[in-house]
């Protein structure tokens, strides 16, 4: 796992050791169909990658949850693919690396780990829909991750807390550009609730990142060569892997 574990999740004491809720793997279950709308709203007023992170960041909060009843490290090597998907759709899945929804298809059910694998196919299919079918927004998509992470604690209160935090940030930091709906890449620490996080560290956070991650050790994250590869119907990647430049971020922007 390449991830450290932020003090705001060790201190919200939200792993427990036993289940409340009902859970069933293969029936919907009515209190996980509709998203906040209170969230929804707020998503809808922040860039588009900041919806991401939104959602990875409520992810790490389910995963961190069951981290005394689940021992992988799996959901944590996706999570750090999702967010180098901020970056780039291409750093997961492509090449040496696989998708989550591929991956879970195997032991992942019950109440354990099926909210995991809920929560993490939710985040894939946002990025997904977001870069290949038809540009969909992922607000709804952070919003149903929303509501799943505040239906597996025990006492959401720290989660609503911390959620309540960084959508205020983020409707600082990264308002909705109608001429830039994707806006600018969104480092991990900016959902740390407990930094004094500043927009213009991003460029060197993101750098410290990437340089922190293994696609030879983390089965989702794609080689060098897989994210190079040219791919019918799809914009192929621009500039190295595993090196980000938010000046040339910035102008493919503006040029798509």
């Amino acid at each position: 796992m390449n991830l450290a574990i932020p003090e705001y999740l060790r201190k919200s004491n939200v792993q427990q050791s036993s289940v409340h809720y009902q859970w069933d793997d293969w029936d919907d279950l009515p209190a996980l169909e509709a998203p906040d709308k209170e969230v929804i709203a707020r998503l809808a007023m922040v860039s588009q990658r900041a919806a991401l992170a939104f959602a990875c960041g409520s992810a790490e909060w389910i995963v961190w949850r069951f981290a005394r009843l689940c021992d992988v490290s799996a959901p944590w090597d996706f999570v750090a693919g999702a967010w180098a998907m901020i970056i780039d759709v291409r750093y997961c899945g492509y090449g040496t690396g696989t998708g989550w929804q591929e991956y879970s298809l195997g032991d992942w059910e019950g109440p354990v780990k099926g909210p995991i694998k809920d929560g993490l196919e939710l985040l894939e299919t946002a990025f997904q829909q977001l870069a290949w079918e038809g540009h969909t927004d992922p607000t709804r998509y952070a919003g149903l991750i929303a509501v799943l992470t505040s239906y597996v604690m025990t006492d959401d209160l720290h989660y609503k807390k911390w959620s309540g935090q960084v959508l205020q940030r983020f409707e600082s930091l990264y308002p909705r550009n109608p001429e830039d709906l994707l806006g600018d890449v969104v480092p991990r620490q900016a959902v740390d609730t407990e930094l004094d996080f500043h927009v213009d560290q991003s460029e060197a956070l993101i750098n410290q990142f990437l340089a922190s991650l293994d696609y030879r050790t983390n089965a989702f994250l794609s080689s060098p060569e897989g994210m190079l590869e040219h791919f019918d119907g799809e914009d192929d990647f621009r500039g190295s892997p595993y090196v980000f430049d938010a000046q040339k971020d910035r102008q493919s922007r503006r040029e798509r």
